[in-house]
This record gives C-alpha cells, sequence and structure tokens, in this order.
C-alpha cells in the first residue's frame, strides 16, 4: 500500500507539472499583432478613403491618402506617427511609452499613455488608450472577415476635446475593415472596407 501511495503521489505530481508548462500556450490568445506592411498595398472604403503603403523603413510605414494627394501619415505597429493633412502638419512625441509599444495589443491589458504632438508648431496633449474588447465576424463589400474589435480613444489634457476609434481589424486584410469614429463635436461617422490589395515584400509600390 505504501509502495502503491508513492505510485499515485509521482503521477500526481507528473500531471500537474505538466498542467503548470501547457499553462503558458493559451496565454498568448489575447494578443493582436499589428501587420508588417509592403509598399504597394492599398485599401479603398466606402467614403472613398483610400490608403496606399508609400514606404516601410525601421519599423515605421508610411500611408498615402490615395483620395486626398500630398496628404499622409506614418504608423509604428497600431500607434501612428507623423501626419500631414490638408490644415496641420502633426510631429508626435512618445515619453511615456517605448516606440513599439503598438507593436501589439493585449485584450487582458489596455494600453495607455499620454500623447504629446506638434501640430503647426503647438504642443497637444492627450489621454490615449487602446483596447481590445473582443472578437466578431462581420461582412463588408469586400468579403467577410475575422476581425479584433480595437478601441482607440483619446482625451485633450488641456481642453475639452475627446475622440475616440472603434475599428473591425482583421489581420487578413492588415486594417480595419470597418471603422466608427468621432472627432471632437462631429457626429459620430463610418467606413467600410470595399477593395484592397495586398502587396508581397518584394513587390514594388506602383506610381500614383
Amino acid at each position: 500500500m505504501r509502495m502503491m501511495r508513492i505510485i499515485l503521489t509521482a503521477i500526481g505530481m507528473a500531471l500537474g507539472a505538466g498542467l503548470a508548462l501547457a499553462a503558458p500556450e493559451a496565454s498568448g490568445t489575447d494578443i493582436v499583432a499589428a501587420p508588417q506592411w509592403h509598399a504597394g498595398s492599398t485599401w479603398e472604403f466606402s467614403d472613398g478613403y483610400g490608403l496606399r503603403v508609400a514606404s516601410v523603413a525601421n519599423g515605421t510605414t508610411s500611408f498615402e491618402r490615395m483620395d486626398a494627394p500630398g496628404q499622409w501619415f506614418s504608423m509604428r505597429g497600431f500607434l501612428r506617427q507623423d501626419a500631414q493633412s490638408a490644415t496641420a502638419k502633426r510631429q508626435t512625441i512618445y515619453r511615456s511609452v517605448p516606440p513599439n509599444a503598438g507593436d501589439t495589443l493585449s485584450e487582458s491589458q489596455p494600453l495607455t499613455f499620454q500623447r504629446e504632438y506638434l501640430s503647426n508648431k503647438q504642443t497637444i496633449v492627450h489621454a490615449t488608450s487602446w483596447s481590445v474588447e473582443g472578437r466578431q465576424t462581420i461582412s463588408v463589400p469586400a468579403g467577410t472577415f475575422d476581425c479584433w474589435v480595437i478601441v482607440w480613444r483619446a482625451r485633450s489634457l488641456k481642453g475639452d476635446w475627446t475622440g475616440f476609434e472603434r475599428w473591425w481589424y482583421s489581420p487578413e486584410a492588415q486594417l480595419y475593415v470597418r471603422m466608427e469614429y468621432k472627432y471632437g463635436a462631429m457626429a459620430t461617422m463610418s467606413r467600410v472596407l470595399m477593395r484592397y490589395h495586398l502587396a508581397r515584400a518584394e513587390e514594388p509600390a506602383p506610381r500614383p
């Protein structure tokens, strides 16, 4: 009997160890990795908004607006960096998080930080967060996609401005296939993906 108890105890310890080793495999299931974009990829949306990847260098991707020549922005992972719109040029400063903080997002741990940027040489400071709200399969004109629902929120620390974007982000399409957004006093708006093209790593960017 004593020998049997020793054997059963050893088996129990072995099973317990096996369970302990298996646990970390499930820990990455809520991690959303930013895509690896390639120059030449394009996306066209229902409201006429269009994007083209112009270049990728040192982890930062530059996007050109196909519907608004001369306007562009850059991203490192999910975080926007610099931008040129019709009315302002923005230069982003990240002091409270490292440059690669937006390379992945986690459903269990929202990314919160203070974002500063110069807009036409005026300093803007926002309390910013990115959170993952779960998964959802949706159909849009470009197809049916298994999406992560990702929400960006921002609040001015120097005024009453607030903004949000809710993305239905598709790893397959490498961008959101639906987005709801509101900036400041504007009404909530949305756009959906009509068509897209993903370039290969060696494919050159098409000329505008």
